[in-house]
């Protein structure tokens, strides 16, 4: 790994690091009647603080400035190992709610600015879809923030 990618994943790590899952010891302490987006940014990111924008940022994963279907489904964690139980039936289900919920002018994806607007001018929130946390990182991803947050 060259070094500018080492240091990526050390600032990473600090900012939005996904952890051991397990120790707690740097993941904010959520209310168990938080929102999934709330217990999501604690879990994965470590961050108690967080507006509709920067999570939408933190999860356009190929930054374009809108969520397809697979963002909604890395986001969700359905694209990591621990999901791979749950039915391609049950993804596209996933993906048709939350693309209902948040595209509102009906184009097939969900923009920045309509994401946005549903969370802070509507006051909605992503739903809980019983899929877990949602884990998004590859392997390396997660081994390098494991051992970066150790």
């Amino acid at each position: 790994m060259r070094l500018s990618g080492i240091i990526v994943a050390a600032l990473a790590g600090r900012a939005l690091g996904h952890g051991d899952h397990g120790s707690g010891s740097q993941r904010p302490v959520v209310d168990e009647n938080a929102s999934w987006m709330q217990k999501h940014m604690a879990e994965e990111h470590h961050a108690a603080d967080f507006d509709a924008a920067s999570f939408f940022a933190l999860h356009d994963f190929d930054g374009d400035g809108s969520w397809d279907g697979e963002e909604i489904l890395r986001t969700y964690g359905l694209m990591d190992e621990s999901n791979k139980h749950v039915t391609e039936d049950r993804k596209a289900e996933i993906v048709g709610v939350i693309t209902k919920l948040l595209d509102t002018n009906r184009d097939g994806v969900v923009s920045r600015d309509e994401f946005v607007h549903v969370i802070e001018v509507e006051g909605k929130t992503l739903p809980d879809m019983g899929t877990g946390p949602g884990h998004h990182g590859d392997d390396e991803y997660e081994y390098e923030i494991h051992h970066w947050e150790k």
